[in-house]
């Protein structure tokens, strides 16, 4: 059972166009948590919980473990880039009007509105990147947004979203089978859903590296075009400040919060290691990375 808090359940339409996505998805065998009809045959109702009215759904258990749980090699998080792929892919079908208002702060369209939080950073070389990526973003990205291809996209493919099974019951290794939680779905550019998802991959492993793994496992199912391509180092870099920034003032109400402070750790050193790199630099390293990991595949 899920309970969503009193300001999401506001916009009762968002939880609509959450249920037909995820119904969608799983009739093109995208495993994801099947809502299940209330007694009302309804998939949600809005109760009065205290003071304020809460939407309530019931949703299928999907079995598996969340892929920051499990071990990482290279096949996983290509993978991941066909999975999000995929999924992208399916969503072209869906009616992109019941979605297409919908606002967050975490879009990477809004992602200028992050100067309005920077105050919450209290080491200034940290301030200093990522002014300098806001900088960037409203230089390079900003001016060419309709130039992007846009779409419904799921918004926040993320290591703890993502589920993985075993690929045989004696195997020791894992294969993505599955997708949680769908509250950042929204309709935004395709470059974005793609910098999002190498985003948290680099961070789960470490490794900027791991971006050309991701790119190539996603270009089998969308190719990438090359002013797509250019901006994803500027796009992930936005990403990253979003996660480290928005993870440090939700610190700042929810002391108790440990998982959105789960990137920080880490997310630093990526971030400045990210920016230090030139976009020519960067694509070719993961242009190489990925023809030597479909090399090897293929033998």
């Amino acid at each position: 059972m899920k309970i969503a808090n009193s300001l999401d359940s506001r916009d009762e339409s968002f939880f609509q166009a959450q249920t037909e996505i995820m119904l969608h998805l799983s009739k093109r065998e995208i495993k994801c948590p099947l809502p299940v009809q209330n007694i009302y045959g309804k998939y949600y109702s809005l109760e009065k919980l205290g003071e304020s009215d809460h939407v309530v759904r019931l949703l299928e258990y999907i079995p598996g473990k969340v892929f920051h749980g499990v071990p990482h090699p290279d096949h996983i998080f290509y993978q991941a880039g066909q999975f999000i792929a995929r999924i992208d892919s399916a969503l072209k079908s869906v009616d992109k009007e019941m979605i297409i208002n919908r606002q967050s702060i975490w879009m990477l369209e809004n992602f200028p509105k992050l100067k309005d939080f920077l105050y919450v950073v209290k080491d200034e070389h940290h301030k200093d990147i990522i002014e300098q990526v806001l900088n960037a973003f409203q230089r390079r990205i900003v001016p060419n947004l309709y130039e992007l291809e846009q779409g419904i996209i799921y918004g926040d493919f993320n290591e703890h979203n993502i589920i993985v099974n075993k690929k045989a019951s004696n195997s020791k290794e894992y294969e993505i089978t599955g997708i949680i939680d769908f509250g950042d779905v929204c309709y935004s550019r395709y470059v974005f859903e793609l910098a999002i998802a190498m985003t948290y991959m680099i961070l789960e492993s470490n490794d900027l590296d791991t971006g050309g793994l991701v790119m190539a496992g996603y270009s089998m199912i969308r190719l990438i075009p090359q002013h797509e391509k250019d901006l994803l180092r500027v796009a992930i870099s936005a990403r990253m400040c979003q996660s480290l920034v928005l993870g440090l003032y939700t610190a700042t109400v929810d002391t108790n919060n440990q998982y959105i402070l789960s990137t920080q750790t880490r997310g630093w050193n990526i971030l400045e290691a990210l920016w230090n790199e030139t976009d020519k630099n960067l694509l070719e390293r993961w242009g190489t990375v990925a023809e030597e990991y479909l090399t090897k595949s293929s033998k």
